[in-house]
């Protein structure tokens, strides 16, 4: 027998303004973003790009990634901050994201093995499926500090 395939779908909604070159996004509850190209081609600073939330759903998921091993494996951080940095490269066919790289940086115990917090930074890479799903190469720069 078969089983069935586990789909998770997720929609959004968009509205342009020509006018103003800004367009609002919709998803369910979630409150509207406001979107927009960056100065680079013509945009404005004051609207999310679709390259910066390229590079926030990479950090997103690695950050929520991490997060739910932590907890699996009972490591207990008092912070934990990610950033990304999403580079565009022309090639053939125009730009295209060519590499990121995720910084996360977390303060755990004095008595948490190096081991373990490693382990934690290779599965939220491993299993980000945002990031497993990008072309580019991911590149993971990672920064402990003990409290």
């Amino acid at each position: 027998m078969e089983t069935a395939a586990l789909v998770h779908s997720f929609d959004v909604s968009l509205k342009w303004d020509d006018e103003t070159n800004i367009g609002i996004a919709h998803a369910g509850n979630r409150m509207p973003l406001a979107y927009g190209p960056p100065p680079e081609f013509g945009g404005t600073d004051t609207a999310w790009s679709p390259e910066h939330l390229l590079a926030a759903s990479i950090a997103s998921c690695y950050a929520t990634t991490f997060s739910h091993f932590a907890k699996l494996l009972n490591v207990t951080y008092t912070d934990f901050r990610v950033t990304c940095k999403a580079e565009f490269e022309k090639g053939k066919t125009g730009f295209e994201a060519t590499r990121y790289i995720v910084s996360p940086a977390v303060e755990v115990a004095l008595n948490t093995s190096q081991e373990l917090i490693d382990d934690l930074f290779t599965k939220a890479k491993k299993y980000c499926f945002i990031g497993n799903s990008v072309k580019g190469e991911i590149i993971v720069e990672p920064s402990i500090s003990l409290r």
